[in-house]
């Protein structure tokens, strides 16, 4: 019997541990986990895992903030700590020039991808609304360009 409860507890705690890290999905309490990941991930601010990077100033200058997935409202990321959740917005990295530790949401001038499969797209709106700006799939190079139709009025990424 207690062999048999042990088992059902492993693969209850193995179901809820997939379905909080499968990406794009929703966890405990409707939380993204994928803007999580853009939250907490030290690839946001270092390495290469994440290839889309948003920037501060143009021509891909000034401080940046890298993002791996798609991200529905940059000011307000849901971040559960115990039983209560905070939202905070995604921001600049520390550290990484001008306009280092300021929110994202809005204060955008310039975007860069090196993802080599896939293209992004800034959109003026939370959750994917309104006029947007993309850039193409890095091909064999990053590709980057100044924002035109969300330049420092951009609320949300996602890959297309």
């Amino acid at each position: 019997m207690v062999k048999k409860s042990m088992t059902a507890g492993a693969v209850a705690a193995a179901a809820l541990a997939a379905v909080l890290t499968a990406p794009g999905t929703a966890g405990a309490a409707g939380q993204d986990v994928s803007e999580q990941k853009n939250y907490l991930s030290a690839s946001a601010c270092s390495g290469s895992d994440f290839k889309f990077t948003f920037r501060f100033n143009s021509n891909q200058g000034g401080a940046y903030r890298k993002l791996g997935y798609a991200h529905g409202n940059l000011a307000a990321t849901e971040i559960q700590w115990g039983v209560d959740p905070t939202t905070q917005p995604l921001r600049y990295c520390d550290g990484t020039g001008a306009g280092s530790g300021q929110g994202i949401k809005n204060n955008a001038a310039s975007i860069s991808n090196s993802h080599s499969s896939y293209g992004g797209t800034v959109y003026f709106n939370s959750w994917w609304q309104g006029a947007y700006d993309s850039v193409q799939p890095a091909r064999p190079t990053p590709v980057g360009r100044n924002l035109s139709n969300t330049y420092n009025q951009n609320a949300s990424f996602k890959w297309s």
